[in-house]
């Protein structure tokens, strides 16, 4: 009976902790949010695939512990691998191809016990962004996941998108830059936080960028959370490191978080090409954005 008791006191007690962790986080509004290209499994990448680093990836997002995670390139089999390894999330997403399955995931992860989604679509990167196809000179199809979010516990919402700009396209980079601000104002409310992630396939010094920050027609632009960043913990001044193939005097940060000016940021970190079992986890590396809303 003694065992008994006292088992049953110590269950109550870190349930009791873990509520209160809960709620004092959540109160504060005090999030991590992750960006990830996790490299697609094409089965094409040798010692570098997805069988061989999955463990090592699912480390490194299990390390940060982000509250909110967008992916990039995650087909099917990552997607269920993914949702089957990360308990205490919820994701979202449709493949890029058909709208269903088909294709990389440019998916949403959130933790359900923070957060309850209010309402969530996907559009293209194109001239008809309602539908699965390439846009402009675009190499494949792309697209933006978006969601409204409540805060259990503040009550508070925000709008969080995540996306992958083409690699090839120009043309398509520019145009879809331009759209992501546009349909992304019709959807997040002008006094909501907002913030989106991404691999755009630009330096920071590009059209793309300056468009992102700079804002389009009568839209103001994002900040860049890397840059407006309280504190930095960076590992390296590159996010692409295609299997460490780049000299790191010639790498950029093409991975981004921006923000819209309802949301603090206090934290920015770049995580390191190689994990701790000396592993890659992907041909890029995660970033991850401590925010408050203002």
């Amino acid at each position: 009976m003694r065992f008994i008791a006292n088992w049953s006191l110590r269950f109550v007690f870190v349930a009791i902790v873990g509520v209160f962790s809960v709620l004092d986080l959540y109160a504060d509004d005090d999030l991590r949010v992750m960006s990830f290209n996790i490299s697609c499994d094409y089965g094409a990448d040798g010692e570098n695939n997805w069988e061989f680093r999955r463990e090592t990836l699912l480390d490194v997002i299990k390390g940060n512990d982000p509250h909110l995670l967008g992916v990039q390139e995650a087909v099917p089999g990552q997607m269920d691998d993914l949702n089957a390894n990360l308990s205490g999330y919820r994701s979202y997403g449709v493949g890029r191809d058909d709208g269903v399955r088909a294709g990389e995931h440019m998916a949403i992860f959130y933790k359900e016990d923070a957060f309850e989604l209010l309402d969530s679509g996907t559009f293209w990167l194109s001239e008809t962004p309602d539908k699965p196809g390439k846009g402009w000179d675009a190499m494949c199809c792309r697209t933006v996941t978006w969601g409204k979010f409540r805060c259990k516990e503040s009550g508070k919402t925000f709008c969080f998108a995540n996306t992958h700009l083409d690699h090839v396209g120009t043309t398509a980079r520019a145009e879809s830059a331009r759209l992501i601000l546009r349909r992304l104002s019709q959807i997040a409310d002008k006094d909501e936080p907002f913030f989106i992630s991404g691999d755009f396939n630009v330096a920071d010094q590009s059209d793309v960028y300056a468009t992102m920050t700079k804002g389009v027609d009568d839209i103001p632009g994002l900040r860049d959370a890397n840059k407006v960043a309280e504190e930095r913990e960076i590992a390296q001044e590159y996010t692409f490191h295609n299997w460490d193939q780049v000299d790191p005097k010639d790498g950029n940060v093409i991975d981004y978080i921006f923000v819209n000016d309802k949301v603090e940021v206090k934290k920015f970190k770049i995580d390191p090409v190689r994990h701790t079992d000396g592993r890659f986890a992907s041909d890029h590396v995660s970033i991850v954005a401590t925010i408050s809303f203002r």
